[in-house]
């Protein structure tokens, strides 16, 4: 859920915004995205953020442009950069064989609040804003990628789902819409033919639907530069185009970065360390948590989970808040699971 990713500021000629409007423009956005994280995560919000976030100057303040700052990262989380990027370029690669897949599954727990409306079937609904009645629930995904990516890549949205727990005065009734409203609801298993998909609600080129990427950062690999100061300006520079065939690049987002190329995922981690104010908020073993600040006028920060053993973004989530977090893990499996069966075309 990378929802304030780091791309470049697209309101710098908005006029400055208070504190008060940039936390209302955050609450919109987890509002909006946590609407969609709990049940099934429509594909167009890969590229409906660049359009439909830049419609507000308030909204668009809080997606801004990575810069690297006079200080860079405090001095734990650069080494801990340093460390991943060589880990990276010495670790064997992640290479399926031929008819195997690399599997990234993603576990994310969400605090939800309850909004009671009676005119709702379920007399109202679940999201991200805190409530009397809240719940705590697990949700599992993955996403199948072909060790020859032209062939059909395979997300299954609804692995598992687990209600760990529900309180408040409306706990019993609003209970059964955490299962009706569960992600996956009517998209359980997704294909995406050589990674890619089309968007019905987009407009025709030429009278043809358009193909959008699942993985951004492929479309990209060829121009981004593998120096670490020279990439965080090319990120700073890039120009997002609404409706373009790949969402802005991410350096945050596990899936994308842990399929990128070893060296691009080098790169990253030092272009990373380039970022002012970054810093270590966790160690658990192998996993170290890095802190990075949202930017502009927000003074959030969000976090990723660093496994320094393998170079992998392995977790993500938000220093200042609680709400959702998630832990990742990437494997390599002969076979699609019997769980994931591709629908017929």
């Amino acid at each position: 859920m990378d929802l304030l990713d780091r791309v470049r500021d697209l309101a710098a000629d908005a006029p400055a915004l208070t504190e008060t409007q940039l936390n209302d423009a955050r609450q919109a956005l987890l509002r909006e995205i946590a609407r969609d994280e709990p049940r099934a995560v429509r594909r167009n919000r890969r590229w409906i953020g660049v359009a439909g976030l830049v419609a507000a100057s308030a909204a668009a303040a809080v997606v801004i442009g990575m810069v690297a700052g006079p200080g860079g990262a405090l001095p734990a989380a650069a080494e801990v950069f340093e460390r991943a990027a060589d880990t990276t370029l010495t670790t064997v690669a992640m290479t399926p064989k031929p008819g195997q897949y690399i599997r990234i599954e993603e576990t994310s727990t969400y605090r939800l609040g309850w909004a009671p409306d009676a005119s709702q079937a379920g007399g109202g609904w679940w999201d991200s804003r805190p409530a009397e009645t809240e719940a705590t629930v697990v949700q599992s995904r993955s996403l199948y990628v072909p060790a020859d990516r032209s062939g059909d890549w395979v997300r299954d949205y609804d692995e598992s789902f687990e209600v760990l727990s529900v309180s408040g005065p409306n706990a019993e009734a609003a209970r059964p819409a955490l299962v009706s409203e569960r992600i996956g609801s009517g998209l359980d298993i997704e294909v995406f033919p050589g990674g890619r998909y089309t968007e019905p609600d987009a407009p025709l080129v030429d009278g043809e639907a358009r193909t959008f990427a699942v993985d951004g950062l492929a479309c990209y690999v060829d121009e981004m530069p593998r120096d670490p100061r020279a990439l965080a300006q090319w990120v700073h520079d890039y120009e997002p185009v609404a409706l373009a065939p790949c969402p802005p690049p991410k350096f945050t987002e596990p899936e994308t970065f842990n399929l990128a190329p070893a060296d691009l995922r080098a790169a990253m981690f030092r272009a990373l360390a380039l970022m002012e104010g970054t810093k270590v908020v966790g160690v658990d073993g192998n996993i170290t948590t890095v802190a990075y600040p949202e930017g502009g006028e927000s003074d959030w920060m969000e976090t990723i989970d660093i496994d320094t053993t393998t170079g992998l973004l392995v977790g993500r989530g938000n220093l200042d808040s609680d709400r959702w977090s998630s832990r990742v893990a990437v494997s390599i499996i002969d076979a699609l699971p019997d769980t994931a069966v591709v629908p017929a075309r």
